[in-house]
């Protein structure tokens, strides 16, 4: 059997290699990694602490948290912001200019062209749809039924408008000293359930009335895909994405009232500043729709139809359950915020002509009439289905569901029938304070 090789004595080569290769783990000669001339983690969050980038991100959001919390800018006038010229904010600047109005009607086109188309054949004059809403028609139907009326009535039919767009305006711009007395909301099956509409908080009129209103309590009903809410959050959440322009208007006007006297000593007004404060407003934003585009006039009715078929087919190609439980939602949030401010709500079941009829599939009407009835005894108010009360043919209809002002003629003396005979409407419009406010 071999013998076992003698031991190896260290040397003093091998002392110094092993105190070198301690040396390098610190002073207690151990390295607990074992990973010799490696950054520790702890090191390099120190770094990352000591770094100017991260301590400029970290006052960022420090700022922008401290601006959520106090909204230094939330006093702003929402009139005061720049916003794209549309449908919703012309008819919300005429609209301020009425003090108390009696009934305020709201809707999509279908109502808001037939009533306009109406009023110039009542006047007898020119009506710019853009920027004249007052409907004097509807006043003098009512006067008619109820002696010694008094009092302003209203168009606020939209573009596309959906039931989700009528509380807005119901919640944002119903308020003191525009309370309406009588609100009727005439809607047509599309209006709940639109199949070539995305989500409540898409429109145009949505985007520009949340301006005026804290819309969080909204989110869920308003936004009902992922993306839209994230987005919903960013700009809540991130101060200067939403309000930059809040900011701006108060700093600019806070510049202007420093710097005006300034300027007015040094200078005389230039004779190039022909554009008013309001043109200046808008200058950086497109019009979706002009004063002076959209004329009704007197007598110009015709025999010629559009042939809107294909759109029309669309927007009715399912049922869209999904859409109108949606909206069935922003209906109950419309009516109950209208009883909750005293207002009355009347439903109307809008005119479809022999040819839409015949597109919409028999268990969609059928739901939309049944909709409505049901929210009429849900909440105590009026309902009038004008597809029995009116007689409505295809000469009173522009298009699939449009109507011309021949049309606008029956659904507004339908309306007015309907408010000076049913007892709710016609005590909230003849009692001595409903008289009192809606004088003008």
């Amino acid at each position: 059997m071999p013998s076992s090789p003698p031991p190896t004595l260290p040397t003093k080569v091998d002392s110094e290699n092993k105190k070198r290769a301690l040396g390098a783990a610190g002073p207690s000669g151990f390295d607990p990694t074992g990973l010799d001339g490696i950054s520790k983690p702890a090191s390099g969050i120190k770094v990352v602490l000591k770094s100017k980038v991260f301590q400029a991100a970290a006052l960022v959001v420090l700022a922008n948290l401290l601006l959520v919390v106090t909204n230094p800018f939330k006093g702003v006038d929402p009139d005061s912001l720049p916003t794209l010229k549309s449908w919703v904010f012309w008819t919300t600047q005429d609209y301020r200019q009425e003090v108390n109005p009696k009934v305020v009607m709201l809707g999509s086109s279908l109502l808001m062209n037939s009533v306009w188309m109406q009023e110039a054949e009542h006047l007898q004059k020119n009506v710019d749809i853009v920027v004249n809403r007052r409907t004097r028609y509807l006043e003098s139907v009512i006067s008619k039924y109820i002696k010694g009326y008094e009092g302003t009535c209203f168009n606020f039919g939209l573009p596309g408008s959906m039931v989700s767009d009528d509380y807005m305006i119901a919640r944002t711009q119903f308020d003191k000293g525009h309370t309406p007395k009588v609100m009727v909301l005439c809607l047509g099956p599309r209006d709940l359930m639109d199949t070539s509409f995305s989500c409540a908080g898409a429109t145009t009129a949505f985007k520009y009335l949340e301006r005026f209103t804290d819309t969080k309590d909204l989110l869920d009903i308003a936004y009902t895909s992922a993306w839209p809410k994230i987005n919903f959050m960013l700009r809540e959440y991130i101060y200067f994405v939403d309000k930059k322009y809040h900011s701006q208007s108060v700093l600019g006007e806070q510049a202007k009232g420093a710097l005006n006297p300034v300027f007015a000593k040094v200078a005389a007004p230039s004779a190039f500043n022909v554009k008013t404060d309001f043109d200046k407003q808008f200058a950086f934003y497109r019009s979706e729709v002009e004063k002076g585009v959209f004329i009704a006039k007197p007598n110009a009715q015709t025999d010629s139809f559009y042939d809107n078929g294909k759109d029309w087919k669309k927007r009715f190609k399912n049922s869209n359950d999904e859409m109108f439980d949606n909206q069935k939602i922003w209906l109950n949030k419309c009516l109950s915020e209208a009883k909750a401010k005293g207002i009355i709500p009347v439903l109307v079941n809008m005119p479809v002509s022999e040819l839409g009829i015949k597109y919409i599939p028999p268990q969609v009407y059928k739901r939309h009439v049944d909709t409505l009835i049901e929210m009429s005894a849900k909440y105590d108010c009026p309902y009038v289905d004008t597809m029995k009360e009116g007689k409505f043919d295809m000469k009173d209809f522009s298009d699939y569901g449009h109507m011309d002002a021949s049309g606008g003629k029956k659904i507004v003396d339908i309306v007015g029938r309907t408010l000076a005979a049913d007892p709710r409407t016609k005590v909230a419009l003849t009692s001595p304070a409903a008289a009192n406010e809606g004088s003008n």
